[in-house]
């Protein structure tokens, strides 16, 4: 409860004792006048209580953050040794005669399946290899492309960051193509005005970032399959379906990891970890 709902039902408090008081003075003019105040009073109350019981809260409980941090790098494990298993099946018709050679580390790009990797965005070629991005700025810059269609939609964006800057080794295009994939998608599936929150944080080597939205999510047995090419479960609307698998291949490039929680009725949570370097 924030100070001002504090203030509303002490001064609705006080305004029924008046009501008695004036009832008991037979006042009758100042208990009409008490009572309609105190009723102002929590009518403000109920409306302030209402709208920050929709509004999502920022990931920024320590606590909670290092959770999901750790099932973060669970999740990167398991899909770094399914994706062991699948090249080892794929190389298994080419081992014949000599011992293979074990070869070196691929990049993480490499890591990645050619149907996703098409579907990369070309680099900056006026990029360099070790170019580092602010990741709060660029996703406030994001933020301000979509405030036309935001705005008409009656979506509130915003950015929470205990910093104003937080540097990633990245492709500069990449990660505003990574941020405007996925406040796309939040605006055309929440389908009623409400609002983003884009949390972005520093976990050791690690950035994590929470984008959080109060729509009508999805029931939890589809949301699982949202980074699936052209998947677009039962709450469909126009479009290719592509972009969440494209951003999902850009959090990979970088050997980071993302996945998505939702339940119908509560919003949709994408959660994304990043190595800084």
């Amino acid at each position: 409860m924030n100070t001002t709902q504090k203030s509303l039902l002490a001064c609705s408090a006080v305004c029924y004792v008046m009501v008695l008081f004036s009832f008991l003075g037979s006042a009758l003019w100042l208990v009409l006048i008490f009572f309609i105040l105190h009723s102002v009073a929590l009518v403000f109350f109920s409306y302030l209580t209402y709208s920050a019981s929709r509004t999502p809260k920022a990931e920024t409980d320590p606590g909670a953050l290092k959770e999901q941090y750790d099932r973060l790098l669970r999740e990167n494990t398991r899909l770094s040794d399914e994706l062991s298993q699948v090249q080892k099946r794929c190389e298994e018709p080419e081992k014949i005669k000599e011992e293979p050679v074990a070869p070196a580390s691929p990049a993480a790009e490499e890591k990645i399946p050619d149907t996703y990797r098409s579907l990369l965005p070309p680099i900056d070629p006026k990029s360099d290899s070790q170019d580092t991005v602010n990741i709060i700025q660029t996703a406030k810059d994001t933020i301000q492309e979509f405030l036309p269609f935001s705005s008409e939609a009656g979506i509130q964006l915003q950015v929470s960051a205990a910093a104003d800057t937080l540097f990633v080794k990245a492709d500069a295009r990449r990660i505003r193509i990574l941020f405007r994939n996925i406040i796309d998608n939040s605006i055309k599936y929440m389908k009623q005005a409400g609002n983003v929150v884009i949390t972005i944080s520093a976990i050791g080597d690690d950035i994590f970032i929470v984008l959080k939205d109060n729509g009508k999510g999805l029931p939890e047995t589809e949301t699982p399959h949202i980074f699936e090419m052209n998947y677009q479960g039962s709450n469909r609307v126009s479009g290719n379906g592509l972009g969440l698998t494209q951003a999902k291949a850009i959090v990979e490039s970088y050997g980071g990891t993302i996945y998505a929680k939702s339940t119908t009725g509560k919003g949709m949570g994408i959660y994304i970890q990043i190595p800084v370097a």
